[in-house]
């Protein structure tokens, strides 16, 4: 921490990510061998590119670790050591200067683990955890490394499911206990990895005649203080949770104690359950909990019935509840789809990143905190909350505060102050509840309700709560075991051998479907999907099919939409598991359609369509089902700029002055996008054209979003009149590229991200940087090439709806700017 020391750091082999979280000892004779610990956790983020920083040898950026805070920079050496070997694989790390300078030497001063006591050894002493349980037995892993507990995801509502079970969402703190008879070992494990077990002693006490094993076990659950009405009270809670002196424990035990409640149980007798489903972790939990002690109980759950149950928690003031899916293991460290949570209140863990000086009756102490949550890896201010607090809340606060104040914001940007603000080092967690987000995601009116020991600032990251309907069928796909699918003429020809590629089959369609499917599926997912059948291959006959009138296998969704035009209902075929994919595939499908809409509610949407069906012709609100409220609003770049080698009335076929015209269209269309101030994601099309996407909130209609669309190319027009058209009569498109506007209407669709093309490249329609664009061409992104790229740089459409927009809104900027 201090700019005068210099220490060095030698460039290493990429490491894997599971060494985040692994502590132990590494045998002698492999890589790394010795001790390991993480001896520090948290984020960083660089102010320029990464990449760029590295090559030209000089790194800064900024590190907010549970030890490690400010500003570093990473300088690579410039001479070789004497051998001559170094690479340039020799840096100096150096501190930079600012307000966490210090002379203190934090590897001397604080050695220890972040997830507990574990230090690395010293000389002539081996490896011990320091604590009051004593030195571990290293014949059991579990008891070397902290458990980090498996986590839920908010979702938006409740739901009934036959294969989810339903608890009671505890207001308490989240804690493992393990037991290791053999090594004399108990202890309550906070969240964080420290132990908590001497704060209560009689939940200790009470777990001799309430567990049952012969020798260990690990359980998760949660430590609540109940009032008298059986009800969890956190406030009561609270009195205890930093409390270290004996005594005073002693008699917090007695006038206010703590009953844990387990809903999980991760080994038994060193043996891992984590594997297991579920449901069966559950019937063995149920045989190691006995009955009857008041201090450690079971979680019960329901199953099936979760809306009833969220019901009543609601009406008793309770928190909410947790849907677990049955079959799931149990993953640390992760928050998992197979866990949900469904809150009565909205509610927000945030880090306190200052406050401002209180007046009247608060003189002395602070008037509001200042919270800060992160968001896109960053901090960021998300509100102020000055309301909530006891009178002892606000002096033992204060207290913390006026020990961590530091001269300048710890978050980049100022946010909006009433008055003087004091900023702090943001270690404190606070939980407030709020009334729901600004557009600008800041909390509308915050209460202060507790603060969160057990949580690292790290964790306070905004909660958005997902889809629910979405969200339980992922996670049922995600924990099913495929279903092995029959390749009917795997050795088929579909692109037969260019200089570009070798002779592919349909078996190599199967399999490239197989290889993006984690890709292409949040793409697909709950939209209707038009398919592109070419069952002989690119050179043989193909067929453009909506309509699905066979049976289909089970894991196969369809659902039934009322078509105007035909005055008849159309099954879609929802591809929503890489199984569907996959027989899809084996259809002969080489392009995937999907819609811009997506289903909000299956039952709905099928109400809709025998409604339809019976009224006739007439239009139809799809607003509760979803499918007339839009994702996107998509403009098609089509250039008519041709080859040379077309037959007489022939659309223009692929070439290199076609697709850059493409780009030089489509980076005009992102200037004016950003003048708009409009969040815009590109794609190639797989041919010699761009897609350009806007992600909307699903409140608009197909019509509107039409209208808008229909604007946007109306101004690019009047400024490129001589690169675009958006005439309809192909004959005057020749030399332009045509601004296609009109595929903004339901049951229009086109080639999804990563989906095939039936091109001779068999290219693919990907998803691109805009930086990106002046420096590609189509054929860089084929049936061969995909699966590396998405492996080293990601989909760059892979968070597209998180920047959903309002039109509304966007419409008002657009009639503020001239053309």
């Amino acid at each position: 921490m201090n700019p005068e020391v210099k220490r060095l750091a030698v460039l290493t082999e990429d490491h894997p990510l599971d060494y985040a979280y692994f502590e132990g000892v590494i045998p002698k004779g492999n890589y790394g061998a010795g001790t390991v610990i993480v001896w520090d956790s948290g984020t960083y983020s660089t102010e320029t590119s990464f990449g760029r920083q590295f090559e030209q040898g000089k790194i800064r950026f900024n590190l907010s670790g549970q030890k490690l805070k400010g500003g570093f920079s990473l300088v690579r050496m410039n001479k070789s050591n004497d051998k001559g070997d170094d690479n340039g694989k020799q840096w100096l790390l150096i501190k930079s200067k600012d307000e966490f300078v210090a002379n203190e030497d934090l590897t001397l001063t604080r050695p220890e683990s972040v997830f507990g006591k574990t230090t690395l050894s010293r000389p002539g002493k081996k490896n011990e955890k320091i604590g009051k349980e004593g030195p571990l037995d290293k014949n059991i892993d579990i008891m070397t490394t902290p458990i980090r507990p498996m986590l839920a995801v908010p979702v938006d509502k409740p739901f009934d499911d036959k294969d989810w079970v339903f608890e009671v969402k505890w207001d308490g703190v989240r804690c493992i206990y393990i037991r290791d008879k053999a090594g004399k070992v108990q202890s309550i494990q906070a969240r964080k990895g420290s132990s908590i077990s001497h704060r209560y002693p009689e939940v200790l006490e009470g777990a001799d005649s309430a567990i049952q094993c012969e020798n260990s076990v690990v359980l998760d659950g949660e430590l609540v203080v109940l009032n008298d009405n059986g009800h969890p009270d956190f406030q009561k809670h609270q009195q205890r949770m930093n409390v270290d002196y004996p005594r005073e424990i002693a008699k917090l035990s007695r006038e206010i104690p703590a009953t844990y409640f387990v809903f999980d149980i991760l080994y038994l007798d060193g043996k891992s359950l984590e594997s297991l489903e579920f449901i069966e972790r559950r019937k063995i939990l149920s045989q190691v909990i006995g009955a009857g002690s008041k201090r450690i109980r079971i979680s019960d759950f329901i199953e099936e019935a979760g809306i009833a149950l969220f019901k009543q928690t609601t009406s008793l003031g309770l928190e909410g509840i947790v849907a677990k899916y049955k079959h799931a293991k149990y993953i640390q460290g992760t928050r998992s789809d197979s866990w949900l949570k469904i809150k009565s209140i909205q509610t927000q863990d945030c880090m306190v990143i200052g406050y401002t000086p209180g007046e009247g009756n608060r003189e002395g102490y602070f008037g509001s905190l200042i919270l800060a949550a992160y968001r896109e890896g960053k901090p960021r201010f998300v509100g102020h909350s000055g309301s909530g607090f006891g009178l002892d809340q606000l002096a033992s606060i204060y207290e913390k505060l006026s020990k961590i104040q530091v001269k300048v914001c710890p978050i980049d940007g100022i946010p909006y102050v009433n008055r003087t603000p004091v900023w702090v080092v943001p270690e404190i967690v606070v939980e407030v509840k709020f009334n729901g987000w600004t557009r600008d995601k800041i909390m509308r009116a915050p209460i202060f309700t507790r603060i969160r020991d057990d949580k690292p600032p790290s964790e306070c990251i905004i909660e958005v709560s997902k889809d629910t309907e979405s969200t339980v069928e992922q996670a049922e796909e995600t924990a099913r075991e495929p279903e092995q699918l029959e390749i009917t003429n795997s050795d088929k020809v579909f692109w037969p051998a260019t200089k570009e590629h070798r002779l592919l089959t349909k078996s190599d369609l199967v399999q490239y479907y197989e290889d993006v499917s984690k890709f292409i599926l949040p793409h697909l997912r709950d939209r209707p999907i038009s398919m592109s059948r070419y069952p002989d291959g690119i050179t043989g006959k193909s067929f453009y099919q909506k309509d699905w009138n066979q049976k289909t296998p089970d894991f196969v969704r369809t659902i039934q939409v009322f078509s105007e035009t035909r005055n008849d209902t159309i099954n879609y075929v929802i591809c929503n598991n890489r199984e569907t994919l996959g027989w899809l595939a084996n259809l002969g499908c080489i392009e995937m359609h999907p819609w811009y809409s997506r289903v909000f509610d299956y039952k709905a949407c099928t109400a809709q369509a025998k409604k339809g069906k019976v009224q006739g012709p007439a239009p139809l609100d799809e607003d509760i089902c979803g499918l007339d409220t839009p994702d996107y609003v998509v403009f098609d770049l089509d250039p008519y700029i041709y080859s040379g080698k077309e037959k007489a009335g022939q659309e223009p076929e692929y070439n290199l002055q076609g697709f850059k015209a493409a780009v030089e269209v489509a980076l005009n269309l992102k200037d004016l996008l950003d003048e708009i101030g409009i969040k815009g994601f590109v794609k190639t099309s797989g041919k010699t054209g761009l897609h350009i996407f806007i992600p909307l909130t699903p409140d608009y209609s197909y019509g509107q979003t039409r209208n808008f669309a229909q604007i946007i190319g109306k101004i690019l027009l009047v400024r490129r009149s001589e690169l675009i058209t958006m005439d309809w009569n192909t004959s005057k498109r020749e030399g332009k590229v045509f601004f296609d506007y009109n595929q903004n209407a339901r049951g229009k669709t086109i080639a999804s991200a990563l989906s095939l093309r039936p091109s001779s490249s068999a290219t693919v329609s990907m998803p691109v940087k805009w930086e990106e664009l002046a420096d590609i061409v189509p054929t860089d992104f084929t049936i061969e090439t995909i699966s590396a790229l998405l492996r080293s740089r990601g989909d760059a459409w892979k968070d597209i709806l998180r920047y959903r927009q309002n039109i509304a809104v966007l419409l008002e900027r657009v009639s503020s700017i001239g053309l």
